[in-house]
């Protein structure tokens, strides 16, 4: 993780996700960021079907939708294989009826 290029220790912390595709997710947290200020790199851990996975990504934008909750949308840094990975486990979810689909 890095703000402004400069690496920061790692400290998780609890989000939701709520939307994601092989280029990009959306998250709400309570954390307020200042991503507008900020060049942000994250390392993104989610659990979606029977794996751990761990995404690098950056933040491209960040709204207050839901006073305290912030939103936010990350850009994931994926390589050919890793984008065909996480789509395979989206139509797999998606057919089970795990997540919808829109």
């Amino acid at each position: 993780m890095s703000i402004d290029g400069q690496a920061l220790p790692l400290k998780p912390a609890q989000i939701e996700l709520f939307d994601i595709s092989k280029s990009g997710c959306r998250v709400r947290t309570e954390l307020n960021l200042h991503a507008s200020s900020h060049v942000i790199r994250v390392l993104l851990h989610v659990r979606l079907s029977d794996e751990n996975r761990t995404f690098s990504g950056e933040i491209r934008w960040q709204r207050e939708l839901e006073p305290p909750n912030h939103h936010y949308g990350l850009h994931l840094e994926l390589n050919d294989e890793e984008k065909e990975a996480l789509n395979v486990e989206l139509r797999g979810m998606a057919a089970s009826r795990r997540i919808i689909v829109k």
